[in-house]
């Protein structure tokens, strides 16, 4: 029997410029106690999901390889740990590769297509508002807005 996915949806006072979402960011084995709660920056311009030195700190995430980050400013070489993503709605991304990155003051987690790739991703702006919407693990059909 399939399970069914875990959906969210999130609807903004107004149309953003910019999609956040709570999470809670824990260690690379998923049932360990310690978490981080924050906000993150859904990001379909990143290839990769990022946290920050703090969040990769108060773990205690170990390193596991180095990577190079192409951004806005330049490449730069960055570690890689390993974090699971929990999302308000009970779903959790386990075991991703994430990057440690200093990001702009506010931003602490910066969810990439890495993550958005096993999910099903809708963003729309009717009405003057934005809402965002997602199913973890991804439905089998696809949404097709030209059929609508």
């Amino acid at each position: 029997m399939t399970k069914k996915p875990a959906t969210l949806t999130y609807t903004y006072a107004g149309l953003v410029d910019s999609i956040l979402t709570p999470v809670d960011i824990f260690s690379g084995v998923y049932d360990d106690i310690d978490s981080y709660l924050t906000n993150a920056l859904w990001d379909t311009g990143a290839m990769g999901s990022v946290i920050s030195p703090k969040i990769a700190k108060k773990l205690n995430l170990d390193v596991v390889d180095t990577v190079k980050i192409d951004g806005i400013n330049g490449s730069s070489l960055a570690e890689v740990v390993i974090a699971s993503i929990h999302f308000p709605n009970g779903a959790v991304i386990k075991d991703l590769r994430v990057a440690i990155c200093d990001m702009s003051p506010g931003n602490e987690v910066i969810i990439g297509m890495d993550a958005i790739s096993q999910m099903d991703f809708a963003i729309t702006n009717g009405g003057g508002q934005t809402q965002i919407s997602f199913a973890i693990p991804p439905f089998n059909t696809r949404i097709d807005f030209s059929k609508t």
